[in-house]
């Protein structure tokens, strides 16, 4: 009789129960670390690994276990941050990470550029690292730009009021001129929002709503279009 074949499924609903219990309150710290130990350091290893894999971040000067170990830590202090009713813990966590990857590499080459002269750059610079940042960037600017317009042409089939409609429009114009912003507060662009929809500040939880679902679909897409290794599109 043949074996069954084991799961490939390493981040499940038992490791978002995990991440619950985790951050409950009452929970005595020795029972914090066994639920850590058992369910969410494994999950967290290999998702790390496998994102580690996927975006290659070249610039950062350090091995591929100790760039894991510093993730994993990263993720692991923001254990507190996840809450189940913003989405799955394992879009957060996969999100997380590729703002930490993206933001840490960013930061290793703006580095390298500024302590080195400019002729020694030249002969340091790793010209297929450089084409796959670039090509990853631009592949990140399509995703947002298919997500864009996507979201614009299913407007009516995702919302169904006209208020929910009019705030979600004015969002994706706001992500479609996403480079011509340079400060993203919150604060602000909930402002912002309320300004060009006429909404008092009573309305809040209307913005709130449709910016949840927006993100929901974002989430949903880009777990799809990450794991696909940055090479299609979703939509």
């Amino acid at each position: 009789m043949p074996k069954p074949k084991k799961s490939k499924v390493y981040f499940t609903k038992i490791t978002e129960l995990a991440i619950i219990a985790y951050n409950r309150e009452d929970i005595h710290p020795a029972k914090r670390e066994k639920i850590y130990k058992r369910f969410i350091y494994p999950a967290f290893m290999k998702l790390t690994e496998n994102i580690i894999n996927t975006i290659k971040p070249t610039y950062i000067d350090s091995t591929f276990l100790d760039l894991q170990s510093d993730l994993v830590t990263f993720l692991t202090e923001r254990l507190n941050k996840f809450n189940p009713e913003s989405g799955k813990a394992y879009s957060y966590y996969t999100r997380t990470s590729y703002n930490y990857l993206i933001g840490e590499n960013d930061k290793a080459y703006k580095k390298l550029k500024n302590n080195t002269e400019e002729v020694n750059i030249d002969e340091q610079r790793n010209l297929i690292a450089e084409i796959h940042n670039d090509e990853m960037q631009d592949n990140l600017k399509c995703f947002m730009n298919s997500y864009v317009d996507y979201c614009y042409d299913n407007l009516n089939f995702i919302f169904n009021s006209p208020a929910e409609i009019h705030v979600a429009d004015s969002i994706l114009h706001i992500f479609e001129s996403r480079e011509l912003i340079e400060d993203f507060n919150k604060k602000r662009l909930y402002i912002l929002i309320r300004e060009r929809t006429g909404l008092d500040i009573n309305q809040t939880s209307i913005v709130t709503k449709v910016v949840k679902t927006l993100k929901s679909i974002y989430d949903e897409n880009f777990i799809e279009y990450s794991t696909s290794n940055f090479m299609k599109l979703p939509f």
